[in-house]
C-alpha cells in the first residue's frame, strides 16, 4: 500500500524579506522568460531571453557576485535580428558556456557561445548545427575541458522526422568534433537530456521516440550511454513501456519514519494495472541522473495509457553503466492526473517531487517522494495541500536540507518553499513571492556556500521580468 500524507492545512512562517534580497535581473523595458542559472566559486551566471520586439528576441546574461553585493550589466550574448528561444547556459572553471535555438531566415539553429574569463566577455558565436535541419529541443554540459551539447533535429530541411544528435569539445569549446546521429531511425525523437559523471568520462542519454506512423504517436523512452567520453555510443534501447508489475509497488519505507502522525490522511492508491506497449503506453519528459562515478543510472519519465486520460510518473535504475535496468517503478501512483517531475540525487538515493491532482480532483497538489539505494520507496508527501492549483515544482537537496519550490495561486499567486530535513526533522513552509505580481512561473532553487538562491518570472504591469531573491540557509 503507497500512504500520501497531507501535510496541513498549510501554515506558514514569516514570508522571506522582499527588500535588499530581492534582485530584479532583466531589463524593465522588455518582456523577460525562461532564465537558466549556473554557479561558480565565487559568481553566479543567469541568462534569460528578452523579447526586443514582436520580431526579435535575444539571449541576455548577467553576472552576480555570490554576496549578492556586485553584478554586471547585462550583456546581450546571441544580438540577431531573429527569434532567440530555449537557452542553456553551463560554467566549467573560468569559463561559461551558452547555448540557444535561434530562427534565421533558413532554419531553426542551434547556436553557442563561449566566455573565458568568468562571463565578463564572449567569443563570436558558433552555429553547431550546421549540418543538421531545424533544431528543436536540446541539452548542454560540462566539466573539466569537455563541452558535450545534445539537440533534437530534422536529419536536414527537407526531412520530416527528427533524430538525436551529438557534438563534444575537448578543448573548452574552441572546436567540435563531427556531428553524430545517435538515433537515425524513422520515428520522431525529442526532447534530448543527458548526464555525466563527475569526470565527464561516461555520458547517460535519453530522448523521447514517437511513432509517426499514428495520427496520434505513441512515445517511448530512449535511452543510449558513452564509457569513453563519448567516442562511441551504444546502439538506443526504450527503457520505458515494460509490463509493470505489482509487486514492485507493495513494499515501502517511510520517508525515514517522520511526518506521519495519528491524524494524517492516508488516500489507497490508484494500482496500475498489467499493460504492454500493444494497449497504448505513451511516455514523455525524460530526465536521467547518475551517481559520481558513474555506475548507477536513474531515469525518470512521464506516462500515460493513451485514451485515458490520466498520467504517472515512473522511474527505472541500472546499476550496471547502463547495461541492464531494474523493473520500473510507478513514484506516484494515483488515479489522477501526475506530471511536471523534478529530481535529484543524494548519494544513490533519488528525491523526486511532482505535480498531482490525486484522486481526480480539479487542482493539483506538490508532492514529494524518497526512493532509496535498495529501489524501496518511501511515502507520498503531500506538501502544498491547500484549494489552489500548485504547479511547477523544483527541486534542491543540499547539506541534508530538502527545498521544494512552486508556483501557487491560492491567494493571488505566490511562489512558495517547503523545507524539510533528509533524517525527518519538523518542516517549514514560507512564502517567497506574494502579492508582488499578477502571475508568478516557474521558479527554480539553487545554493552557494551559505545562502539558498529562488528565482522565478512574474508577470506585472504588461511585462514578464526575471527576479532572484537569497537568503541564509537555515541551520
Amino acid at each position: 500500500m503507497i500512504v500520501i500524507i497531507f501535510i496541513g492545512p498549510v501554515t506558514y512562517s514569516e514570508p522571506f524579506a522582499l527588500g535588499n534580497s530581492t534582485l530584479i535581473l532583466s531589463n524593465a523595458t522588455f518582456d523577460s522568460i525562461n532564465p537558466e542559472f549556473s554557479v561558480s566559486d565565487n559568481s553566479i551566471y543567469a541568462a534569460w531571453i528578452s523579447n526586443l520586439n514582436p520580431q526579435n528576441s535575444d539571449v541576455m546574461f548577467k553576472k552576480i557576485n555570490k554576496n549578492a553585493k556586485i553584478f554586471t550589466s547585462v550583456l546581450d550574448i546571441s544580438n540577431t535580428s531573429g527569434i532567440s528561444n530555449i537557452l542553456k547556459l553551463r560554467n566549467s572553471e573560468e569559463n561559461v558556456y551558452i547555448t540557444w535555438e535561434d530562427k534565421q531566415p533558413d532554419k531553426w539553429k542551434l547556436l553557442f557561445a563561449k566566455s573565458e574569463n568568468n562571463g565578463n566577455k564572449f567569443d563570436n558565436v558558433t552555429n553547431l548545427s550546421n549540418t543538421t535541419g531545424n533544431v528543436h529541443l536540446h541539452d548542454l554540459t560540462s566539466v573539466g575541458k569537455n563541452v558535450f551539447v545534445l539537440w533534437a533535429a530534422n536529419e536536414n530541411v527537407s526531412s520530416t522526422n527528427k533524430d538525436i544528435f551529438f557534438r563534444k569539445s575537448q578543448d573548452e569549446g574552441n572546436s567540435f568534433n563531427d556531428t553524430l546521429n545517435l538515433s537515425n531511425d524513422i520515428e520522431d525523437s525529442l526532447d534530448p537530456h543527458m548526464a555525466i559523471n563527475q569526470n565527464g568520462s561516461i555520458i547517460y542519454m535519453t530522448w523521447t521516440e514517437c511513432d509517426t506512423r499514428h495520427d496520434d504517436p505513441i512515445c517511448s523512452i530512449a535511452f543510449t550511454s558513452s564509457l569513453d567520453i563519448g567516442n562511441t555510443f551504444t546502439t538506443s534501447k526504450i527503457v520505458s513501456n515494460k509490463t509493470l508489475p505489482l509487486e514492485g509497488y507493495e513494499g515501502y519505507s517511510s520517508f525515514n519514519g517522520t511526518v506521519v502522525n495519528a491524524s494524517s490522511n492516508a488516500i489507497f492508491p490508484h494500482i496500475l494495472e498489467n499493460v504492454t506497449v500493444q494497449e497504448g503506453i505513451n511516455s514523455i519528459n525524460p530526465t536521467v541522473f547518475t551517481t559520481p562515478e558513474g555506475k548507477r543510472v536513474y531515469v525518470l519519465w512521464e506516462q500515460s495509457i493513451f485514451g485515458k486520460g490520466d498520467s504517472e510518473i515512473f522511474l527505472t535504475v541500472s546499476n550496471d553503466y547502463g547495461k541492464s535496468f531494474n523493473s520500473t517503478i510507478n513514484i506516484s501512483n494515483t488515479s489522477g492526473i501526475s506530471r511536471l517531475a523534478h529530481g535529484q540525487l543524494l548519494g544513490e538515493d533519488i528525491y523526486v517531487t511532482w505535480s498531482d491532482t490525486l484522486n481526480n480532483s480539479k487542482t493539483f497538489d506538490v508532492m514529494l517522494r524518497k526512493i532509496d539505494s535498495k529501489n524501496l520507496a518511501g511515502n507520498v508527501i503531500n506538501l502544498s495541500n491547500n484549494s489552489g492549483n500548485s504547479v511547477s515544482p523544483y527541486l534542491l537537496v543540499s547539506n541534508n536540507k530538502i527545498y521544494v519550490t512552486w508556483s501557487d495561486d491560492t491567494n493571488n499567486g505566490s511562489v512558495l518553499l517547503w523545507i524539510g530535513d533528509t533524517s525527518g526533522s519538523p518542516v517549514m513552509k514560507k512564502v517567497v513571492g506574494n502579492g508582488q505580481a499578477e502571475v508568478y512561473s516557474n521558479p527554480v532553487i539553487f545554493d552557494t556556500e551559505n545562502k539558498v538562491w529562488i528565482a522565478w518570472t512574474q508577470y506585472d504591469n504588461n511585462n514578464h521580468k526575471i527576479v532572484l531573491l537569497y537568503q541564509e540557509k537555515p541551520l
